[in-house]
């Protein structure tokens, strides 16, 4: 509970923070970013029911791939991890996208905003949790 608490908390800002530097990321007030993290938080959960399988094919398929001659040298370095990272990535930007669609005080100008605050996002988490320890 403490944890879903702190995501949200920390998302809150995050969002908070995007629209106030980002160009295209319009938030009414704290408030509507309060209601996105809630959104996003809940959505993310859900696509997280997705991820894990579509990255375990994914590997799946690297791994074979990985026994071409070519081609296995340049994904040993890529693993899993890239993998998964590069998924979270796509799947935050379509929450968010999926969100502007569903919230009136919430707007975003393309899909490259979309992309920009996916990746602000998840640097913001990491300095946030970092500084608090979680």
């Amino acid at each position: 509970m403490v944890t879903a608490l702190t995501t949200v908390a920390v998302n809150t800002l995050a969002f908070f923070i995007i629209a106030k530097i980002l160009p295209g990321f319009l938030v009414k007030n704290e408030r509507t970013s309060f209601f996105i993290a809630v959104a996003y938080s809940i959505l993310m959960a859900f696509s997280g029911l997705i991820a894990v399988p579509v990255a375990a094919l994914v590997g799946v398929v690297l791994t074979i791939l990985a026994f071409i001659p070519v081609i296995g040298p340049i994904l040993a370095g890529a693993g899993l991890l890239v993998t998964i990272f590069l998924l979270t990535f796509i799947i935050t930007a379509v929450v968010l996208i999926i969100i502007d669609k569903f919230m009136d005080d919430f707007e975003m100008t393309s899909p490259t905003v979309a992309l920009i605050a996916s990746f602000l996002l998840a640097v913001i988490n990491v300095v946030i949790r970092g500084v608090l320890g979680v």
